[in-house]
């Protein structure tokens, strides 16, 4: 354990060369406070040091699979960013607040009116498919969870072990991974039209038109002046409640909108510190600024985690489907559930 505290400090600690999206050392602060912050509600095997490290190591992983070839790129690059108008509006056309209920029909919508979901990005999208996939991991979980400890015979015990240490292998890997989609989005510039630079927009304040801005903020500004401590301040107690019913895709739809929103709000402010000079010389107003959105990530994904974590409880797995917590009360999982 000693160990892998080690790495986790020196992860957090090294100065990456800048890459994409928060540059990795972003990613890994984000994904670190949400695993070492999740509550003991959470089953154990999440709340490791084990767990953190992965969840930290995996946060940039997306941008490290950038360039993986024509066809994977072009289909998950945009689920990095979604590019909102000052108002919240994507393209003119479709609210944040109104999302259509799948990417298909976002994607009819916008090529309606005259582009697509591949140039304006699917961001909110990206999380809620993320976010529904790892509910229905720990589903299973909790399927196989109780076949390990309550199985009648001792095959169906280990059966259950062996398929529940798969489904935690799956739960860190799916939590990681999608977790960078949801750290892009508490970074500014990637929620705005403005994402690289005013751009040629009215622009009566004055902003810069460098088109270094995204990258110099989001990785060097890092690098030299933000710290996992100064992010850790700045979080908030985790405000999470089990619901007594699955979940609709427009609640979660809502939740994802209210923290995007949360994002394109800071765009102007962002702007302005960077019209002082402050991310050029590191004032204490861009340090805040900077740790406050890396703070609401690690928040929104700690809560989106416990979230998925409290729902599954909700869920019906297996072909016919069947409710978990009819399992956990004795009834027989069904064939297909995985468990």
């Amino acid at each position: 354990m000693k160990r892998i505290a080690s790495l986790i400090l020196a992860a957090l600690c090294a100065v990456p060369a800048p890459a994409l999206a928060w540059g990795s050392k972003g990613h890994e602060i984000i994904g670190q406070l949400a695993g070492s912050s999740l509550p003991s509600t959470l089953p154990a095997f999440m709340r490791t040091m084990s767990a953190q490290y992965e969840l930290m190591y995996l946060g940039p992983e997306l941008d490290r699979l950038k360039g993986s070839g024509t066809a994977w790129d072009a289909e998950v690059d945009p689920g990095h960013y979604v590019d909102l108008d000052d108002s919240g509006m994507i393209a003119g056309a479709i609210s944040l607040q109104k999302l259509p209920s799948s990417r298909e029909d976002y994607d009819t919508a916008l090529r309606a009116a005259g582009t697509d979901q591949y140039r304006q990005g699917y961001s909110p999208y990206a999380i809620i498919e993320g976010w529904e996939q790892l509910r229905y991991d720990f589903a299973y979980w909790r399927v196989d969870n109780y076949r390990a400890v309550h199985g009648a015979l001792a095959a169906v015990r280990a059966e259950g072990a062996t398929n529940r240490a798969i489904d935690q292998a799956l739960i860190l890997r799916d939590a990681g991974v999608w977790g960078h989609f949801v750290e892009d989005a508490c970074q500014p510039l990637h929620v705005t039209i403005h994402f690289n630079g005013w751009g040629k927009y009215p622009n009566p304040n004055g902003y810069t038109e460098a088109q270094n801005t995204h990258s110099f903020f989001e990785s060097t500004f890092v690098n030299r002046y933000v710290s996992p401590s100064a992010v850790k301040q700045l979080m908030v107690p985790s405000m999470m409640m089990a619901p007594d019913k699955l979940l609709t895709q427009d609640q979660i739809a809502a939740l994802v909108a209210g923290y995007i929103q949360g994002s394109l709000h800071a765009v102007g402010p962002l702007y302005d510190i960077e019209k002082a000079g402050g991310f050029a010389n590191g004032s204490p107003a861009a340090v805040k600024f900077t740790a406050t959105q890396l703070a609401r990530g690690a928040d929104e994904l700690r809560d989106l985690i416990t979230l998925a974590w409290y729902d599954s409880l909700n869920a019906k797995v297996g072909y016919p489907y069947q409710s978990v917590r009819d399992i956990l009360n004795g009834a027989p999982p069904p064939k297909g559930s995985g468990g």
